[in-house]
């Protein structure tokens, strides 16, 4: 007799569903796995058995063939090793249940048990897209799952406890359902009112926190550049509870073992010698990249004159289409790529260029030539460019952050700030300003007669570019929104007009 059990697996975001056949025959007593099983799922099969025999199944003399089915589509995942087994169970008459509207997930240990799996969040979600009713999966994923409703959850620890359940013995636990709670945390994050001055690049990176807008820090060595991006964590607002499912999809398909529902945007710093594929994804399993995993979040390159030219020029696609579609001799698969860019760079070779501590001795064939490492095509998709200058040593001793806004404070702003784009926004699917395209800008933001005429005159003396053009009316109505307002208004701007690249170098 033929038994079937249900399963799914993962190709990139995409669920695709899995359906276990089982069957056995005269021949030599062996376990044969067919469907395009890769060497992973190939050797489940050893699992699989010593398992079945530490819970007190007799395997049978018989050639065993399990199918999976579609055969077309590359398994690789240790994912179906439950719901093989429960083939085998119901194949053996052990189990003798309706498992039809129930699907399974798990990785068998050789004792049984079962052990965390990749990828739980998305296939438990789509297990609901598919009409399952139930869900059957290991303890260790219960956390990252429980926010899941719709569909029934049973986290089992071991193959004996379903095989004792569809017996008639001690019932099956349903797992909770757990409401989303917003996480306000900042963990490591310095707090804003710790860091001396520089009162400019943090109002720009409030800017950038309430719209999402991308931003090109410079500055000599010493200035605070990274310490002040790496701040920036501290006032970005939390995730909303679907963004929280998005960022810890993309977690749990990777190699990431998740342990409960990422709440806090995360804040991504590759180093400069990161591969091509590490900064963009791919690979042989084509897994995403860090620009995915700072989806909703922030994308920090250090250094950035440092990075490989090739890899820094792949990020004009994803920069603008908030997606990555990555196509190998395997397929192709989309990942999101909503991030908000922060860059970090010297203004020159030697560093000192425009300081006061030291004297730069770059010449000036040094100084176009370094220059020249900044991508035109990159940088038209920065919104705000901040010189960051040195902090004043004598003063510092004097410093006090009583009169300093804390990160909270500024959280809040910037909270108020998003909450407003949201309600303007809702129609058109957008969070930020910063996803606006050019015709929902037309559409959406409105400009007051001053603020245009002043538009007017500096795209012409600033020559933008339609991007860039586009792009300041963006920042000009995030800094409208951190005042409470949805007109821009000619301050909102010209302050705008400050952060333009021509103020930089």
């Amino acid at each position: 007799m033929i038994a079937r059990t249900y399963t799914a697996t993962t190709h990139g975001l995409e669920p695709v569903k899995i359906e276990v056949e089982v069957d056995s025959n005269r021949g030599t007593p062996t376990l044969v796995l067919i469907g395009l099983a890769t060497k992973a799922v190939e050797e489940s099969k050893e699992r699989i058995t010593s398992a079945l025999i530490n819970c007190g199944i007799r395997i049978r003399s018989r050639r065993t063939i399990v199918n999976l089915a579609p055969a077309d589509i590359r398994k690789s995942s240790p994912t179906f090793e439950l719901a093989i087994a429960i083939g085998m169970l119901k194949m053996y008459k052990e189990i003798n249940i309706n498992t039809d509207d129930t699907i399974f997930f798990g990785e068998l240990s050789l004792s049984g048990e079962l052990k965390s799996i990749r990828g739980a969040l998305p296939l438990v979600i789509a297990a609901r897209q598919m009409g399952f009713k139930k869900v059957i999966l290991p303890a260790a994923n219960k956390k990252e799952v429980a926010i899941i409703s719709g569909i029934t959850i049973y986290p089992i620890k071991h193959l004996q406890d379903y095989l004792i359940f569809s017996k008639g013995g001690k019932p099956l636990v349903k797992l909770a359902n757990k409401k989303f709670k917003p996480n306000h945390l900042i963990g490591d994050s310095t707090d804003f009112k710790d860091i001396y001055g520089q009162e400019n690049v943090k109002r720009a990176l409030t800017i950038s926190a309430a719209g999402g807008h991308n931003v090109l820090l410079i500055g000599p060595p010493g200035a605070g550049k990274s310490l002040l991006a790496k701040a920036i964590s501290s006032i970005l607002p939390p995730l909303t509870e679907q963004e929280a499912i998005e960022v810890t999809t993309i977690y749990s398909i990777s190699h990431n073992k998740i342990t409960d529902l990422i709440s806090c945007r995360p804040f991504r710093a590759p180093h400069h010698t990161t591969s091509y594929v590490g900064l963009i994804g791919g690979g042989r399993y084509l897994k995403p990249g860090e620009i995915s995993l700072a989806h909703r979040g922030i994308l920090f390159l250090d250094e950035f004159t440092e990075f490989d030219r090739h890899s820094l020029e792949t990020l004009r696609q994803p920069l603008e289409d908030r997606t990555i579609t990555i196509i190998r001799a395997r397929g192709s698969v989309t990942y999101p790529a909503a991030f908000s860019l922060i860059v970090a760079a010297n203004p020159c070779q030697c560093g000192w260029q425009g300081s006061l501590q030291k004297i730069c001795r770059c010449s000036k064939f040094d100084l176009n030539r370094y220059q020249k490492k900044f991508s035109g095509p990159i940088l038209d998709r920065i919104d705000l460019f901040v010189r960051v200058k040195p902090v004043n040593l004598k003063k510092i001793s004097d410093f006090t952050s009583n009169n300093q806004s804390s990160s909270a404070q500024i959280r809040n702003q910037v909270s108020l700030a998003r909450n407003i784009q949201i309600e303007y926004l809702a129609k058109i699917n957008c969070t930020t300003n910063s996803e606006l395209t050019a015709k929902q800008v037309q559409q959406k933001l409105k400009l007051s007669p001053a603020a245009t005429q002043l538009l007017m005159k500096a795209s012409i003396n600033l020559n933008l570019t339609a991007r860039g053009y586009f792009r300041l009316i963006k920042v000009a109505q995030t800094i409208a929104n951190l005042n409470q307002k949805t007109r821009i208004s000619k301050l909102h701007l010209a302050e705008a007009l400050q952060y333009r690249q021509d103020n930089l170098f």
